[in-house]
């Protein structure tokens, strides 16, 4: 199931910028049929305790239509973590190097539309919601008694990960700033629920592409 999954998600992701450029291409020959189309990565940190990175695409169309298309790559401790779990350690030359820990490690593919708000020559906000398509895992935990050795000392729990693919939605709002006509910046909030974990975080994020700053009007 995995694998199909994965399979889908990358499908699906080919398809969609193959759409995309095919979009930017036609808007070459017809004037405005974008207002900015660009590349952006990012990274944040989610409740769970979690961090991400963000890959994707995002195109400004006519009439103030946003359509993007990312992938996102998550850490974050499970949602049923027990209160008093400790990680189990070795003790190398006086320093613990510390067993795997049990993250739950999401891959999100996001497929969002929304509206652009302009509010300055090199500044706007976007509002977004749509479908993800998410690979995760569900962690099982199981109390165990700790092993304490000269040089080891074990964790209070076992545990077990299965992975888990399903279908949620995202909701996303973030604010953006061209500092060059190429290259910009952005930070914005996010909220995905689904039926594996529903984190919500905040990222900053790196834009590159067509921006189109507008120029400052001279005066007469």
């Amino acid at each position: 199931m995995r694998l199909k999954t994965k399979n889908l998600l990358n499908t699906t992701t080919l398809l969609l910028l193959s759409c995309i450029l095919c979009l930017a291409a036609h808007g070459q020959e017809k004037k405005n049929a974008f207002k900015k189309i660009y590349l952006q990565g990012g990274t944040g940190v989610s409740s769970g305790s979690g961090t991400s990175v963000d890959v994707g695409i995002q195109a400004i169309l006519n009439k103030n239509w946003v359509a993007t298309a990312s992938y996102q790559y998550m850490e974050l401790n499970p949602k049923n973590l027990p209160a008093n779990y400790e990680q189990g350690y070795t003790i190398v030359l006086f320093f613990p190097i510390y067993d795997d820990f049990p993250y739950n490690e999401m891959k999100i593919f996001n497929i969002t539309a929304g509206k652009y708000v302009e509010t300055g020559r090199k500044t706007w906000f976007t509002t977004e919601a749509g479908i993800s398509f998410v690979n995760g895992q569900k962690v099982s935990f199981t109390p165990k008694p700790v092993v304490n050795d000269i040089f080891y000392i074990s964790s209070n729990y076992s545990f077990k990960k299965e992975n888990k693919s399903t279908i949620g939605a995202v909701l996303k709002a973030d604010f953006n700033w061209a500092f060059l006509p190429y290259l910009g910046l952005g930070a914005g909030v996010y909220a995905n629920l689904n039926s594996i974990q529903s984190p919500v975080g905040f990222q900053v994020k790196l834009i590159a592409g067509s921006l189109n700053t507008k120029r400052k009007q001279k005066k007469h």
